[in-house]
């Protein structure tokens, strides 16, 4: 795997979110690329691989670790990317979607925040590509709930380093917040990618 560096992002449209939550938050992001460089410098050693075994061993150790860090890496890249404060009303083929699947983009808010509320990690709303259908599921971490074969069109990230330095424990009034700044030319843009 070659070695990966963290992207930049433009959070001067982000409201409600202070410069201190932002970055720390992207602090943490960085944090899981170092660790990822690390694990893949670990497994290019033959060394690592002497022992396998499923109840402890370094390559258990190394694996579980490669796949923590780099869906944490991916879910705060696409996280980031939604989040700019720009283009915050729906409109094109997210909202036609959306009214087709949910009947109207305020009760697929409301479904999407409870599942926010539920889970312990992140919130998505993706294209399963297996059985081409639009559905909102949670992940209560990184590597815990992920759905093969789904794109994520909107990420949340519900952990709590995501909202407490600015919103406490009110999970609630953080995903508020976070649909008044989610970009929805983002989302179509994802989307795009799904209907060619």
């Amino acid at each position: 795997m070659k070695k990966l560096e963290p992207k930049n992002y433009n959070f001067s449209n982000v409201k409600y979110f202070s410069p201190i939550q932002l970055s720390e938050h992207y602090q943490l992001y960085i944090n899981y690329i170092n660790c990822l460089n690390q694990v893949s410098v670990d497994l290019k050693n033959d060394r690592i691989y002497n022992k396998c075994s499923s109840n402890y061993s370094d390559i258990r150790s190394a694996e579980k670790s490669k796949t923590f860090c780099f869906d944490s890496i991916k879910l705060h890249e696409l996280y980031f990317e939604n989040l700019t404060g720009n283009n915050n009303r729906p409109y094109g083929p997210f909202e036609r979607i959306v009214i087709e699947n949910f009947g109207s983009y305020n009760d697929f808010r409301d479904k999407f925040k409870c599942i926010g509320l539920s889970m312990r990690g992140w919130v998505l709303f993706c294209y399963d590509r297996y059985n081409k259908e639009y559905y909102i599921y949670g992940q209560d971490s990184h590597d815990c709930g992920v759905m093969l074969y789904a794109d994520p069109l909107i990420v949340a990230d519900v952990y709590e380093h995501a909202y407490m330095i600015d919103f406490g424990t009110n999970r609630s009034l953080y995903l508020d917040a976070f649909f008044q700044n989610l970009d929805f030319k983002v989302v179509n843009q994802r989307l795009k990618k799904n209907l060619e």
